[in-house]
């Protein structure tokens, strides 16, 4: 499109003024600026549109946020550059949404409109709406799923259009793709839009597969980053056009503009992916409840675990919990045991060392006797992933980096994990020792060391390099990480979860909570008939929260004691990381609110990659 210069243009009271979010990211400049629209974009630049204006000489990418009919600026405007596309890709909504997440996480609203909005990919836009979805009276909902959980008024609630909240505990072996489709069924049931987002490509696919047999095909589309620029922005243009009530996806879907919102659901909320890696780095689930909360909607938290977060919204009245009854949950959860407790110790002493204890190693024997899948969890990937001395047991370290030595294989030589340089002639700076053992086995060689255990049996493995969504429901061995475990078609007659001491151990305040939602992951794909192993002592509070398979009762352990030390989510907390002078400066000049507690400074870590 061709535009005249700024100087062809003669400046007139009577055109209407644009006010844009320019794609700027200083801090200092977020706010809307003012510019006039010429008489030749008048039609095309709406609230909502693409445009290109000039921002300090150059010419930048911009939001037209609202048009007035006067600006406030005493001085000359500038006009609108250019018109990118004519298609509203910004809802109201989602602009007041971005503005609010924006605020919360001390951001720029650019950053968080260029998460909200994906790139235009100009020959989908050009392929003009696609058929509308059947009318929502075409809705047919089956609430026996949830009877189990006496959940029938929050359905009723969904079904009415108002805002009910829940928090809901899964019981093992749940099919939760099939809850949620019924209770997103129940929002379009009248007449409101719904947005779901899960972790990854696999839980995506699952819920997509029982939004297609629950709502039927063409009533919702699938958002995720992965899907490629042309097929991403196809799904978000039918949503944005209103031809699709529903929206699932990863987190790129907790923006999406679904019309006449009525339901936000979230699955896992406590995985790490469903944190944005980009600043402001927003988390989904704040996104998605700060949504239900400016736009009237319900909001539905569903997981085996439950988060700190989820444990709040309970406590402070916000969502209502949705549990199954105690009887119903003993019925329906596998029998766990733990290895380091007094009757196990008393029948095999070494179980408080071994790796597969005598439990474990029974659990699995009967199991693949009966013909059934055994899952085993391994916290670490790889095949020996920490090493050490094997005379002083000194940890081995890159003697260019100090980076971690680790074997690839059986037949490696050590390597380093940071800066990947290889130490073939390795002598311990301690003792000069040149002789290795492993520290922390991964998974690759707990998969060879089962495969000698256990002859003639199949052993997959699934992780980072290959995760598989499901296997057979037939004698087999699975080794996978946390959240790569595939799904059984019948579930797992036995689940291993070793090497717990890797997952409790981390230096990190989410440690046990972590550990826990990921030993839940796992159990819940066990078989109600089945057996869960874990390598850990019984007397932990963690592992009594699986044992009783009771989640809500550790996450309320676990809040009680953050807010007694003022720790996140009972209290807000804020990291600033510079340089000592810049901290000062910024610790000088801030209005903290009252009751606000500085700590630190401190020497802040120093970077892993720092070579």
């Amino acid at each position: 499109m061709t535009t005249r210069k700024q100087s062809d243009r003669q400046p007139s009271a009577r055109l209407p003024v644009a006010r844009v979010c320019v794609d700027v990211p200083l801090a200092h400049l977020d706010r809307p600026f003012d510019y006039l629209v010429p008489a030749e974009l008048d039609e095309g630049a709406q609230p909502g549109t693409r445009v290109k204006v000039r921002f300090s000489g150059q010419l930048v990418d911009g939001w037209l946020l609202e048009r007035a009919e006067e600006s406030g600026h005493d001085g000359r405007l500038a006009y609108v550059e250019r018109l990118v596309s004519p298609e509203v890709v910004l809802s109201p909504e989602i602009a007041r949404l971005a503005r609010a997440v924006a605020d919360r996480y001390a951001g720029n609203l650019a950053d968080v409109l260029r998460s909200a909005v994906p790139p235009r990919h100009a020959r989908a836009e050009a392929a003009g709406p696609a058929p509308a979805a059947p009318a929502p009276a075409d809705v047919k909902i089956d609430s026996d799923g949830w009877a189990v959980y006496h959940a029938a008024g929050f359905l009723t609630a969904l079904g009415e259009g108002r805002p009910a909240r829940a928090v809901w505990s899964a019981l093992p072996g749940e099919d939760w793709a099939r809850r949620f489709a019924e209770a997103m069924a129940a929002a379009v049931s009248a007449g409101k839009g719904a947005v779901a987002v899960v972790a990854d490509a696999r839980d995506l696919d699952r819920l997509d597969a029982a939004l297609t047999s629950t709502l039927g095909p063409g009533r919702h589309v699938a958002l995720s980053a992965a899907l490629g620029p042309a097929k991403r922005y196809r799904a978000f243009l039918a949503a944005s056009r209103g031809q699709v009530p529903v929206v699932v996806g990863t987190r790129a879907a907790m923006f999406a503009p679904v019309a006449d919102l009525g339901l936000v659901a979230i699955w896992d909320d406590g995985d790490d992916l469903h944190a944005e890696p980009r600043a402001p780095y927003p988390h989904a689930r704040d996104v998605l409840l700060t949504r239900a909360q400016l736009a009237g909607a319900a909001a539905l938290l569903g997981g085996y675990a439950r988060t700190g977060e989820a444990q709040q919204l309970v406590e402070t009245g916000w969502a209502k919990e949705i549990v199954a009854p105690r009887e119903t949950v003993r019925a329906r959860t596998p029998a766990v045991s733990p290895t380091g407790d007094d009757p196990q110790l008393a029948r095999d002493p070494a179980a408080e060392t071994a790796r597969l204890p005598s439990v474990a190693w029974e659990a699995a024997r009967a199991a693949l006797k009966a013909d059934a899948p055994v899952l085993v969890q391994v916290p670490r990937r790889g095949y020996l992933p920490s090493i050490a001395c094997a005379a002083c047991r000194t940890p081995a370290r890159c003697p260019h980096c100090a980076g971690p030595l680790a074997l690839r294989s059986s037949h490696a030589v050590p390597s380093c994990q940071w800066c990947g340089r290889v130490s073939a002639a390795y002598s311990c700076p301690q003792c000069g020792g040149r002789r290795l053992r492993a520290s922390v086995v991964g998974a690759r060689r707990t998969a060879e060391e089962l495969g000698r255990a256990f002859p003639g049996v199949p052993v997959r493995t699934s992780g980072r390099d290959e995760v598989l969504a499901e296997v057979p429901d037939a004698a087999a061995v699975v080794v996978a990480t946390p959240g790569a475990e595939p799904i059984a078609a019948g579930g797992y007659g036995a689940v291993l979860l070793l090497d717990t001491w890797a997952l409790l151990t981390r230096a990190d305040l989410r440690a046990t909570e972590e550990a826990l939602r990921r030993w839940m992951n796992a159990a819940g794909l066990a078989r109600p008939s089945g057996r869960v192993v874990i390598a850990a002592d019984g007397s932990l509070p963690p592992v009594q929260a699986l044992l009783r398979w009771d989640p809500s009762w550790y996450a309320g352990r676990e809040l009680a004691e953050r807010r007694e030390l003022g720790f996140p989510p009972a209290a807000r907390m804020a990291s600033l990381t510079g340089v000592p002078e810049a901290v000062a400066d910024l610790l000088a000049i801030a209005h903290l609110p009252d009751g606000a507690e500085v700590l630190g400074p401190v020497p802040a870590g120093r970077s892993r990659n720092a070579c």
